[in-house]
């Protein structure tokens, strides 16, 4: 879906996230409903700058919201709902994993159509599976990542899935359903691969 909404708002929905609430706040862009009953903006920001310093397109990724919006200077030129890291932990005798998505500034590394994802030692581990070897056959499996993956380093990508009901939800919380990666239906990340360029800054808070 594309639409721009204005700097004032997307800063406000970004930087201000609320507490508890008494009552069914809900706030509303464009007509589309982006805060839900458990968050309200608590007061209007005005700031004439751009969120991330940038002379091209950039990528923010608001975990409160579970969004991935994509931003020309002060302006939010596309957006779609996102599913991101659960915060499960899982230990092992000799590992430990907290399934988180980080936060911070990252640079788009590379982009790939229909890509291959290399399972991680978790994933035998959360199966009760014996990990093997980091090149054994077993591990590569395609279509675990959609039909598009836009990769950030350090084993964190913007990718489809093969889940797109969960991504759904109107409720963020209820978005949260990833081990670390952020999330996108298949055609959101189409798009997104079409919007922005390798090198972008992507800004994840």
């Amino acid at each position: 879906m594309n639409r721009r909404v204005p700097i004032a708002a997307l800063t406000a929905l970004c930087a201000l996230v609320a507490g508890p609430v008494a009552g069914q706040g809900l706030l509303e862009l464009d007509g589309s409903p982006v805060v839900y009953e458990d968050r309200i903006l608590e007061r209007e920001h005005d700031a004439g700058l751009p969120l991330v310093p940038s002379e091209g397109r950039y990528v923010v990724v608001h975990l409160a919201e579970n969004r991935v919006f994509v931003f020309e200077g002060e302006d939010a030129i596309w957006s779609a709902p996102a599913g991101t890291g659960t915060g499960f932990r899982l230990e092992t005798n000799s590992h430990r994993w907290t399934f988180t998505t980080p936060r911070g500034l990252f640079k788009i590394k590379r982009m790939e159509k229909d890509p291959v994802w290399q399972a991680p030692d978790w994933w035998y581990a959360e199966r009760g599976l014996r990990i093997p070897s980091y090149d054994h056959p077993s591990r590569f499996i395609p279509g675990a990542m959609g039909n598009s993956a836009v990769y950030l380093g350090d084993g964190i990508a913007i990718h489809g899935t093969q889940a797109p009901a969960q991504l759904l939800n109107p409720d963020p919380e209820a978005r949260r359903v990833s081990h670390g990666c952020i999330r996108l239906t298949n055609e959101a990340a189409r798009e997104l691969m079409h919007l922005v360029d390798v090198g972008a800054t992507v800004l994840v808070y």
